[in-house]
């Protein structure tokens, strides 16, 4: 008897330790597809938002020319669905990167086309409670800008552990070269009651060159400062 509530207690303790490990972990949060306009309707009786704070910080990535990521917030005016609530919003652009020539060891020199799969950073609490895309429907974490604006690649899953989000994208966002120019992702947002601060920003490349050769880094990552809700 005393080996089977055991067993018992073992089973239960483990249902637990999974079951927390679930509840702050999750995969696949919702988010929808919007048009600029409906979305900022929301935020300014115009349909359209003037940033409140906006940083523009270059990823330091090995390319010819620009590569830059946007985070801005801005405010709902007052009777509007988001009154004093901020937004957030967030763009990867690599339209004026292109791709260079570096030296790899065992390769010698070749040209590196870099592509970027995810950012990752500490978010405070978010709100589900705004219908972004007009449908009368709520619950949607996030939105991306896919008419209306800016952008060619969206979001695929984004995720959650703990405060920290992983956004990644549903396609790589590549540098360009001598036939196309690189890309950028469409404005992609939240809300949130909390005020902005920066934090760090991680923002991660694909495979690409390190899957190639054992002595290059496999996980290449980028650190930049973006504006995100306090905790």
């Amino acid at each position: 008897m005393t080996g089977r509530v055991f067993i018992l207690t073992a089973i239960a303790l483990s249902v637990a330790v999974t079951a927390g490990c679930r509840s702050k972990a999750d995969m696949n949060l919702n988010k929808v597809n919007v048009g600029a306009s409906t979305v900022y309707c929301l935020f300014d009786p115009s349909c359209t938002v003037t940033p409140t704070d906006s940083s523009t910080k270059s990823i330091p990535i090995e390319v010819q020319g620009t590569s830059i990521i946007e985070s801005r917030t801005f405010v709902g005016k007052p009777g509007t669905p988001a009154a004093g609530l901020y937004g957030y919003e967030y763009r990867i652009n690599l339209e004026k990167a292109v791709e260079t020539m570096i030296d790899v060891e065992e390769f010698g020199k070749v040209k590196y086309m870099p592509c970027l799969r995810s950012v990752v950073f500490d978010v405070g609490p978010v709100i589900d409670t705004l219908d972004y895309n007009g449908d009368g429907q709520v619950g949607e974490l996030f939105y991306v800008v896919t008419s209306g604006g800016p952008g060619r690649v969206g979001l695929g899953s984004v995720e959650r552990f703990h405060g920290r989000l992983t956004f990644n994208f549903d396609s790589p966002v590549c540098a360009g070269n001598s036939e196309r120019h690189g890309d950028s992702t469409f404005f992609f947002g939240l809300v949130s009651a909390q005020p902005p601060r920066f934090v760090d920003a991680t923002i991660k490349e694909t495979a690409g060159l390190g899957a190639a050769s054992p002595k290059m880094k496999k996980n290449i990552k980028y650190h930049v400062d973006v504006y995100a809700p306090q905790g």
